[in-house]
């Protein structure tokens, strides 16, 4: 009985570690990126920014692969939320997989999930960006499912957020397409407010500001769920794409047409984008710095990963954190099995060496007798 005892502890502890430490174990190594310099370093915002976290619905996807890989985005975001304290949290679209094709009833239970699983402290806001899984791409987008999108998560076409004097532009990237639809046409129309917005901080003496009370002004961050053009990711400065996918506008990216709006509407300084399941870091078509977040879920990368990004008015940093690597458990588990067979072979031998000698005793005997 005492190996299955010592089985039991080794699973047992197993089990702890990988399913209640190991992330913290994992996210200590990360650490909030330090501005230099001086100005605004007293206090500046401390933004984490996570990607396409593709909650399965009722439709795809096996009920256990469900449950796990959720279990574990769960106490990923729960430990990153822990050590990182962020300041504001935004998830770059996809929070859902079947968004675009579930009744009502069923987007209710999505949201009650999803706000359940990326559940902050008060006063930390979440801010979620509409992916082409939340509402459809823009050929499948329809008043019903943008309505709702916006009636659950507050969050419209194009949203413009300011956060310690800070200011970030959130986009609903499939009604970029700039061909007269309803979406797009209303997209363009908010585009075009928040770029006067912009202005008017940038130029308050003017007549048409004068009047208007403003934050300070600084050049504006994009968050978007579609990265703006780029041809492939040979265009990342760093990436960790397994392979290199040639990326169709529209379709993988923004347009050319789409990106150069964004570009002369806001001037941004800083972008980022997920989408396509990969962490990249490149200089865009813009001319600045943008970061395509990974997606948080294993079922999308085994080794998936976020942003932790420090922000001052005038200046940023960000680091990539990686999350728990999918194999790393699989492997822990299988380390226990093997040790637990270990344990169970070796007490076996320890049993058969005790029969021997016993049946060697009761052979020495029964020659003894005779």
């Amino acid at each position: 009985m005492r190996f299955l005892y010592a089985c039991f502890v080794i699973v047992l502890c197993a089990l702890i570690f990988c399913e209640y430490v190991a992330d913290f174990v994992v996210l200590q190594k990360c650490k909030w990126p330090e501005i230099k310099r001086k100005k605004y370093v007293d206090d500046p915002l401390r933004a984490m920014i996570l990607a396409d976290p593709h909650l399965l619905g009722p439709h795809r996807g096996h009920w256990l692969d469900k449950l796990y890989r959720e279990w574990h985005m769960t106490r990923a975001f729960q430990a990153a939320s822990r050590l990182f304290q962020p300041d504001v949290v935004f998830v770059l679209g996809d929070l859902f997989d079947e968004g675009d094709m579930v009744s009502d009833k069923q987007f209710q239970e999505y949201v009650w999930r999803y706000l359940k699983m990326f559940h902050l402290p008060p006063g930390i806001p979440l801010i979620s960006v509409a992916g082409n899984h939340d509402v459809g791409f823009h050929y499948k987008m329809h008043p019903f499912f943008m309505s709702r999108f916006e009636s659950y998560l507050n969050n419209s076409s194009v949203n413009l957020y300011t956060i310690k004097q800070i200011h970030f532009v959130v986009i609903n990237s499939m009604a970029m397409e700039a061909d007269g639809c309803m979406f797009c046409t209303q997209a363009e129309d908010q585009l075009k407010n928040i770029s006067r917005t912009l202005h008017c901080m940038k130029y308050p003496l003017e007549a048409e500001c004068a009047r208007t009370r403003r934050h300070p002004y600084s050049q504006p961050i994009i968050l978007q769920h579609f990265p703006t053009y780029r041809i492939s990711d040979t265009m990342c400065e760093e990436h960790d794409a397994p392979y290199i996918e040639a990326f169709r506008e529209r379709f993988h990216v923004l347009s050319k047409d789409a990106t150069d709006m964004l570009g002369e509407l806001l001037k941004p300084r800083l972008a980022f984008a997920g989408h396509s399941h990969h962490f990249c870091h490149s200089v865009n078509r813009l001319g600045i710095d943008e970061y395509t977040v990974a997606s948080f879920s294993w079922r999308n990368k085994v080794n998936p990963s976020f942003m932790l990004a420090t922000i001052t008015p005038d200046d940023y940093v960000v680091s990539k954190c990686k999350m728990l690597p999918q194999q790393f458990v699989f492997n822990s588990y299988l380390s226990a099995g093997i040790l637990c067979l270990i344990v169970i072979g070796f007490q076996l031998r320890k049993c058969i060496q005790r029969r021997r000698q016993s049946s060697a005793a009761d052979h020495r005997k029964v020659n003894y007798l005779d």
